[in-house]
């Protein structure tokens, strides 16, 4: 959401709603003279719900947009709707209904708009609408608002959508621009995709948080939703429908020396490749602690779980309080009859005792040996509390685990329940084995939990997954261990590259019975801006892995590497929420920023248990993997669960205003506000660039956005911009240079 209010130098006002997907403007001979001061103090005009329902068949989209507009003032306004058509669009149809009457609107050409928009920012002395140079227009008059009261204007439109390559990309602008923005009331994007052939790779990296279900090979569903938060993030939607068994896609973005990747790896849902079979060891915390609720839940769990086993799968059950009973010898073939004799066992559990972690991991890794026979092997390990009886000394559990699975053969999934738990523990177990954790909070439903990380693995097809690239440089790649690849998954991975041309993408892997290997090669250029989400999301991944390493193994340096990340790419978390407190804005390397790291919802402390270590637990598996990973913690259920998860959101609405007000995240660029100007992440006056000061809305500032438009979406954040470029700063303001000579336009373009 964005209300935009802004005096002209001759005294005229112009009010304005403004959403990258539409803008109300009321004229300002619309508003009474006496009345402009009071509006400018309450801006009136606000735009209150966006609602976006698109259908796609193949590479054909047809794009609804809903949008709520709401007149707080105490008159009746005229207004005009602007909508700026998305770049590239082959627009074939557009019909608009204004409280639910048919409207005509006139579609202007993008050079059209460009003289109209460019007139607006001299005229009004405001650079909001810059983001839209390039649109055609669509505009309309739009019946009065009426005094508090709102219109709802909806808008359809037709469009065939860009292949890059064997992708199809829909892009759906929602950027917010302007620096007096606020959050929105509530957004929502619904996105409903239907292909002739299977549907593999279905991926939105600008939102890797949306809730995406797959009803059937050829569709899928995704689903977006928000409050009270700042639309920074245009939506990016890439799929792709092959025959194929696997599907290999590349991303690249490159505007500097060095450049950035993202490998996209799926299975054909209709393929019909011989899956591994799996070797499980379940484990189950039957401890005093567990009684009641958390124990009947548990055991209808580990019922799902044995009820779900396939004919060539093997297992065994493990129950433990003070000292950990195995129901088998060894691994047991999933028969009927083993398994009728496992459930009887759970069904019987009572909860007693107290709680023996190494004697239950001990067992567990003694029964599970490692055979010839390819198969996932792996441990389900389920508790809910601390090591009480036995050995309780984490660090000799974690060694004695490493002593009995040195091969790293054997995988650990790990389920804390409630907040009395070792998150330390389970966290060092999983990672050092190649497995995941997750946590199932008091008010969570531990059957819905296991079960859904049981369906996620209960179909595993490629394990010892290992990603290399030849003909280019490539470096810092996460996750930097490959997950096993499960049916229904997508493989995301993110990483960075010197050099250019053409490269060969390798992903070696163990199928059922024999080595798998996929290739495929792809350009990396030397020179591609389109893709401007991969820098973000690469240092998302790379916070993610920092964050786990730091919780895990207390480094300073790799602490200092994530304030510094998270300051440049403006990534807030619960561990860096100080970036957006005005005290630290700007503060790289200070006393101020070092005080914040030991200040609560900094990087004072990664506690073991309780409801903050389970907290960061799954902040920073989120961060690692995004919600492509097969890692169980990260899978969304529904659209609100998704909301919940959500790495980029902050659910406290005065924090989130504050980000909004504070920090914006443009293209690959963060800025972060001080006083009244926007202050580029990047830029650091120790460095002693050159600065060359232009003066807003002159001469000098529209040539500098004629031969550089790329700088456009920086320079709608207002009046006063401090930019850093290769070589040169360049400082926007009330007062500066209104031409510039060829000397200055060589530094600014990097030539000197």
């Amino acid at each position: 959401m964005q209300r935009l209010i802004t005096a002209g130098l001759m005294g005229c006002v112009l009010f304005a709603a403004l959403s990258a997907q539409g803008l109300l403007i009321v004229p300002p001979d619309a508003v009474p003279e006496d009345r402009r001061i009071l509006f400018l103090e309450h801006r009136p005009i606000l735009l209150k719900e966006h609602t976006v329902r698109v259908v796609i068949r193949d590479n054909l989209a047809e794009t609804t947009i809903e949008q709520l507009f709401v007149n707080e003032s105490p008159v009746s306004l005229e207004a005009e709707y602007w909508f700026p058509v998305p770049r590239d669009a082959a627009v074939s149809g557009l019909t608009m209904t204004v409280d639910d009457r048919a409207v005509e609107a006139k579609l202007l050409s993008a050079d059209e708009a460009r003289r109209i928009y460019e007139s607006f920012v001299r005229r009004q002395q405001d650079p909001a609408l810059l983001e839209f140079v390039g649109h055609n227009l669509l505009r309309l008059r739009v019946f009065p608002v009426p005094a508090n009261g709102s219109r709802r204007i909806t808008l359809r439109y037709a469009q065939t959508l860009p292949r890059e390559g064997a992708l199809v990309h829909y892009h759906l602008p929602l950027r917010a621009t302007r620096a007096a923005a606020r959050p929105v009331e509530r957004v929502r994007v619904e996105v409903e995709a239907q292909t002739r052939q299977p549907l593999t790779s279905f991926y939105s990296p600008s939102h890797p948080e949306v809730w995406v279900q797959r009803p059937a090979p050829n569709r899928a569903r995704m689903q977006w939703e928000a409050q009270n938060l700042m639309l920074e993030r245009d939506l990016h939607l890439y799929f792709s429908a092959t025959a194929d068994p696997y599907d290999l896609q590349l991303f690249t973005y490159r505007a500097g020396d060095e450049g950035y990747f993202m490998a996209m790896f799926a299975p054909n849902p209709e393929q019909r490749a011989e899956r591994l079979p799996k070797h499980l060891v379940f484990v189950l915390d039957r401890t005093g602690s567990m009684a009641g609720e958390k124990i009947e839940q548990a055991k209808e769990a580990f019922k799902y779980c044995l009820n779900n086993l396939q004919p060539n799968d093997k297992f065994n059950l493990i129950v433990f309080s003070e000292q950990a009973t195995p129901l088998f010898e060894g691994l047991m073939p999933a028969t009927r009859e083993n398994i009728q004799r496992a459930l009887q066992r759970v069904e019987s559990l009572q909860a007693q005792g107290g709680t023996n972690i190494y004697e239950a991991l001990r067992v567990a890794f003694q029964s599970l040996p490692v055979e010839r026979t390819p198969a996932l092997r792996a441990i389900v390990f389920l508790t809910d509390g601390l090591p009480t009886v036995g050995e309780r000394d984490p660090e000799q559990i974690l060694k004695m685990t490493r002593e009995r699975n040195a091969r790293r053969a054997i995988r650990m999934f790990n389920f804390g329940v409630g907040y009395d738990v070792n998150v330390y523990l389970l966290d060092r177990l999983a990672q050092e084995h190649r497995g995941v954790s997750d946590y199932v909070r008091p008010e969570e439903n531990i059957e819905a939990k296991v079960s859904r990380f049981y369906d996620r693995i209960s179909l595993p097809l490629l394990t010892d997954l290992r990603l290399r690239i030849e003909g280019v440089e490539t470096y810092e790649v996460y996750p930097t261990e490959l997950p096993d690849l499960f049916a229904g998954d997508q493989l995301i991975v993110v990483g960075r590259y010197r050099g250019s041309g053409r490269a060969t993408v390798f992903l070696d892997g163990q199928e059922h019975n024999r080595k798998a290997q996929l290739n495929r090669t792809f350009d990396f250029p030397a020179h591609s801006e389109e893709m401007d989400f991969l820098p973000r999301l690469w240092a998302v991944r790379k916070i993610g892995y920092l964050l786990n390493q730091w919780r895990l193994y207390r480094n300073e340096k790799v602490r200092e590497e994530i304030v510094r990340l998270a300051h440049e790419y403006g990534i807030v978390t619960q561990f860096t929420a100080f970036l957006i407190d005005e005290d630290m804005i700007m503060a790289r390397g200070s006393v101020r920023l070092n005080r914040a790291l030991s200040a609560p919802g900094g990087f004072g402390g990664a506690p073991d248990t309780g409801r903050t270590a389970v907290d960061q637990s799954l902040t920073t598996s989120q961060l690692s993997y995004g919600w492509a990973s097969p890692a169980p913690p990260l899978q969304a259920n529904t659209a609100q669960e998704a909301l919940q998860l959500g790495a980029f959101a902050l659910n406290d609405p005065q924090q989130a205003e504050r980000a909004a007000q504070r920090m914006r995240n443009l293209s690959e660029r963060t800025f972060y506000r001080k006083g009244t100007q926007w202050i580029d992440s990047r830029y650091n006056a120790e460095e002693k660039l050159p600065v060359i000061e232009v003066a807003a809305f002159s001469d000098a500032y529209f040539r500098l956005l004629e031969r550089l438009p790329r700088l456009r979406p920086y320079l709608t954040l207002g009046n006063e911009v401090i930019l850093r470029l290769e070589k040169v700063v360049i400082q926007i303001g009330k007062h500066g240079k209104t031409t510039l000579t060829d000397a200055e336009w060589k530094k600014i373009r990097g030539e000197t």
